[in-house]
């Protein structure tokens, strides 16, 4: 996996500068390079280890054991025993100390245990939540992506714009030094002109800043290198016209809240569950080896069903009841409050949607307008009709105007990607096909 994102990453990175990258191939390293994703990613993992834990519930648990001893009691001292010496005849002898081996196998398989088959549940449940909520982060990541992918290019075009502006300020004020050195313009024009001029530059380099937070933020995210060149491929698309996206598809973030509810009733039932007793099924088989004074070798085995029922333990039960009952009501009140904001972003996406392409609509509208009036107030200017107030007033509007547009383009394609996001679905499906 490693070399796999090393040869995508050369690919991206040539000597000097960056190859145009596209967005759905910023798309595929951010699903495997962002750090968000990968935490989810490891909380899942955690939670399906505790699921393979819980197993304990039904599966048997074989050991096996061996042990030397050396002991001595009283049991085995001054043991009467048959005389050697003396045919018929009694004496007594110490037998220890004794010395030998005892090895075992083991097998303790739980017939019953309530509280633990609860456990085994509520794991099984929060693997589901932990599930959905890694796949509504990646979900909410590609919205992400494109935002900060769109943003870039969208600086880019207000970089040029703030270009076009100087340039426009530049002609402003070679006008106004032409007619004020044929004494067709006050000197006050020449100021104005020169100080719009300067202005003109300092927003470029603002514009320029801008852009560059916005590329670092990126590659941030990407796992890219920052600080080197980033060139785009992909273009911001026209915003899509608000319509209906079709039935709502279930919300993940949603789907992980009811199932972390239902771990959570599952916990609760699995605390209640431990006044019920647990029943286990006991085997063993027992070698024992004596050596001094005792040489024998004995087996043995055991089975036996075991019952276990705990009556008391110092409340530690009755507090871990309440416990579980006061997260399950948290964990209620959490999916509520869920439920409420789904149905609040839902709407305001929908008015945002709207509201966005009907703006961008406006500001082409008045960029167009605000284009013509900057002409006209260059030529009427030219002709000594006009004066500077006016060009420069008309310029302004030109460029507030041409800012808008783009920043609405921009915001009107995001409403539409949120809005398809809000409603459980792909958020580049607002793209169109090209996505």
């Amino acid at each position: 996996m490693r070399y796999i994102q090393a040869v995508i990453v050369a690919l991206l990175l040539l000597s000097g500068g960056a190859s145009a990258l596209s967005l759905d191939e910023a798309q595929s390293l951010a699903s495997r390079q962002a750090t968000t994703l990968q935490t989810l990613s490891a909380e899942t993992r955690q939670a399906e280890a505790m699921q393979q834990q819980s197993a304990q519930a039904f599966l048997p648990k074989l050991s096996a054991d061996a042990t030397w001893l050396r002991a001595d009691s009283s049991l085995i001292t001054n043991i009467p025993v048959p005389s050697p010496t003396a045919p018929g005849g009694i004496q007594r002898t110490d037998l220890g100390p004794v010395e030998g081996t005892v090895t075992g196998v083991q097998l303790v398989q739980p017939l019953f245990n309530a509280d633990a088959l609860q456990q085994r549940d509520a794991a099984k449940r929060n693997v589901t939540a932990r599930r959905q909520s890694e796949q509504w982060a990646r979900q909410a990541l590609r919205l992400e992506v494109a935002r900060r992918y769109f943003n870039i290019l969208r600086l880019r075009q207000q970089e040029i714009a703030a270009k076009q502006a100087h340039s426009a300020a530049s002609r402003a004020s070679e006008l106004a030094h032409g007619s004020y050195n044929e004494g067709l313009a006050a000197r006050l024009d020449v100021e104005q002109a020169d100080a719009e001029l300067a202005a003109s530059l300092a927003r470029i380099s603002q514009s320029r800043a801008a852009t560059e937070e916005a590329e670092y933020q990126l590659q941030s995210l990407l796992g890219l290198t920052t600080g080197k060149p980033l060139h785009l491929s992909d273009t911001i698309p026209q915003p899509p016209t608000p319509a209906s996206t079709g039935e709502d598809l279930p919300r993940k973030d949603l789907q992980a809240r009811q199932s972390a509810v239902a771990a959570a009733e599952a916990r609760a039932r699995a605390s209640r569950a431990e006044w019920i007793p647990s029943i286990n099924l006991l085997a063993r088989q027992q070698w024992a080896h004596g050596r001094e004074p005792l040489d024998d070798n004995a087996d043995g085995w055991l089975l036996a069903v075991n019952l276990k029922w705990t009556l008391f333990d110092g409340l530690g039960r009755q507090g871990r009841i309440a416990e579980s009952r006061a997260k399950t009501l948290k964990t209620k009140a959490q999916l509520e409050e869920t439920r409420r904001r789904i149905a609040q972003e839902q709407a305001v996406s929908a008015s945002q949607w709207q509201a966005g392409y009907a703006a961008w609509q406006a500001a082409e509208k008045s960029t167009q307008a605000a284009t013509k009036a900057a002409r006209l107030a260059t030529r009427r200017y030219q002709e000594n009709i006009g004066s500077m107030t006016d060009l420069l007033t008309a310029r302004a509007r030109l460029d507030r105007e041409r800012a808008t547009l783009i920043d609405t383009r921009y915001q009107a394609v995001l409403a539409a990607m949120n809005h398809h996001l809000q409603h459980g679905r792909d958020p580049l499906l607002a793209l169109g096909e090209p996505y």
